[in-house]
């Protein structure tokens, strides 16, 4: 069982469930696919995607790695090494989401935990492929 064939046959990883929709999501950033990730993430929670771009990062953040602009619905990174950064975009588009619900209660422990669900999920994912990884290859010796 691959990612991508976990994705549904037309293609759709909005149909995915949660947890595989995490998995996918953070194949995209780490294959360097970080703006179809964040369409998708968008679209799965109805709210509009932000517009990326490397650098820029304004006066007063200079040591963040991203800064989400709710007047410009826009996030900056502040190098590449951050644009592909599951836990860096996905706390950004957390900020995003909340700040499009109309209950912005966005913590940075908020944003946190809702990254790291989404890398967890992918860990997950990995260690049960390598454990069947495993198995087989013993099977073979």
């Amino acid at each position: 069982m691959s990612i991508k064939e976990d994705v549904d046959s037309d293609g759709d990883p909005l149909r995915l469930n949660e947890e595989m929709f995490k998995v996918y999501i953070v194949h995209l950033i780490l294959s360097k696919e970080t703006e179809k990730a964040v369409v998708f993430v968008c679209k799965r929670n109805h709210t509009s995607a932000p517009s990326l771009r490397i650098g820029g990062v304004p006066k007063g953040h200079k040591k963040a790695l991203g800064v989400y602009s709710v007047a410009s619905n826009s996030i900056a990174f502040r190098d590449q090494d951050q644009f592909f950064n599951p836990f860096v975009v996905l706390h950004e588009l957390y900020h995003c989401i909340r700040s499009k619900s109309g209950a912005h209660r966005g913590t940075e422990k908020n944003a946190d935990r809702f990254a790291l669900s989404f890398i967890e999920s992918y860990n997950k994912f990995v260690k049960s492929i390598s454990e069947k990884i495993s198995t087989k290859t013993r099977q073979v010796d």
